[in-house]
């Protein structure tokens, strides 16, 4: 049963695309979560928290274990979050000489947090992609329209003349601090988690242990080292929202201008 447009099979393909569908399926999320296990054990093993061979034999194990979605789903009613019933369903498949140092001094948000920003650098890797392949379309359109003339408006009413390609410079522009914008939040925003229950990372110890670990983790994932943890701090988040928002303005007012500009 579909409770909006946006898992309509209908009409889901007005609002985005499989392909950014399935960076943000359930399935997806899952084995995010599992990703930033594995890697967390890799980064731990690397900073000599856990034993060297943990690691592999961790991310080997990980690699072609089944999750049974079913039971998932039911613990997770239970719960109120999956990644206690998935480390359940990871330490029961891992070797008990390796599943010990499964989760080893995380807490569920660090993985929750990790997981998510692994969805949201995919799906911001595809807005860019997109974005690319408009800049380039614009940017032929602004060149090879450069002397062609068109009705300008005021008020939705004919005013002096332009050129298409003036207006497709226009959008151009736009597209442009776009993906300067991503540039931006790719630096700022797409940031590592891991702090531990109270986000000090006091269950690695005193040393700079934890810290080791986080740089780790964040070259693992792919993802920037934050200066300090960010639990309570959802700017970042904010921040990514408010860029999409930006980015369908700009789509909603290209396609507006062509509306207007087909009508008699």
């Amino acid at each position: 049963m579909a409770v909006s447009a946006f898992d309509s099979r209908i009409f889901r393909n007005l609002f985005g695309t499989q392909e950014i569908r399935d960076v943000f399926t359930d399935e997806a999320y899952v084995r995010s979560l599992i990703e930033v296990e594995a890697a967390l054990a890799r980064a731990e093993a690397a900073a000599g928290v856990i034993p060297a061979e943990a690691g592999k034999a961790i991310t080997d194990t990980f690699a072609s274990l089944e999750i049974d979605y079913e039971r998932l789903a039911r613990d997770t009613d239970i719960v109120g979050y999956p990644v206690l019933p998935l480390v359940l369903q990871l330490v029961e498949g891992t070797p008990e000489e390796t599943a010990k140092y499964i989760h080893w001094g995380a807490t569920t948000q660090d993985i929750q947090d990790d997981a998510s920003m692994l969805q949201i650098k995919r799906g911001v890797a595809l807005v860019r992609r997109e974005l690319e392949t408009l800049k380039g379309v614009l940017k032929g359109l602004a060149v090879t329209h450069r002397d062609t003339p068109m009705a300008g408006r005021t008020h939705l009413q004919h005013a002096l003349p332009n050129t298409f390609g003036y207006k497709c410079a226009v959008y151009l522009s736009s597209v442009i601090r776009h993906l300067e914008r991503i540039g931006e939040i790719e630096q700022r925003c797409l940031l590592v988690q891991f702090g531990g229950a109270a986000g000090t990372i006091a269950s690695l110890g005193e040393d700079d242990t934890g810290l080791r670990v986080r740089e780790n983790l964040a070259a693992e994932l792919g993802l920037k080292n934050p200066d300090i943890t960010w639990h309570v701090a959802r700017d970042n988040i904010a921040e990514i929202l408010n860029f999409l928002a930006l980015v369908g303005g700009t789509l909603g007012k290209i396609a507006l201008d062509v509306m207007i500009m087909s009508s008699n």
